[in-house]
């Protein structure tokens, strides 16, 4: 049985233009493009507690098919929310059939 796309959600690729002074780097997001996914597991929140500080960070994980490459730069907007991709694109395999798809980290954080 193979898995279904459940949702969608808006991909916002990096398009690097060159880097700042400090070297970091410089651009646009290209228009968002639909990528299906099988699922968001809205993952865990946090509320660090720093003087001067009120914020919450939100780390969820998004699965869905092989083939897309999501960057370390990149945004996902998904049910409504804006997230930025952390890390690199994962395969997510069956430990008994193999790669059953991709997964991804994304980070949102308010305040």
């Amino acid at each position: 049985m193979s898995r279904r796309v459940s949702e969608y959600v808006l991909w916002e690729q990096f398009k690097q233009a060159g880097t700042d002074p400090h070297g970091e780097p410089i651009g646009e997001y290209l228009p968002p493009q639909r990528l299906g996914i099988y699922a968001l597991d809205e993952g865990s929140s946090s509320e660090p507690r720093m003087p001067g500080h009120d914020r919450v960070i939100v780390e969820p994980t998004i699965y869905f098919p092989m083939g897309k490459e999501p960057g370390h730069r990149d945004r996902i907007t998904a049910r409504g929310k804006v997230y930025e991709v952390e890390g690199e694109t994962r395969n997510w395999p069956h430990p008994n059939q193999g790669p059953k798809g991709a997964v991804i980290s994304v980070r949102r954080v308010d305040g």
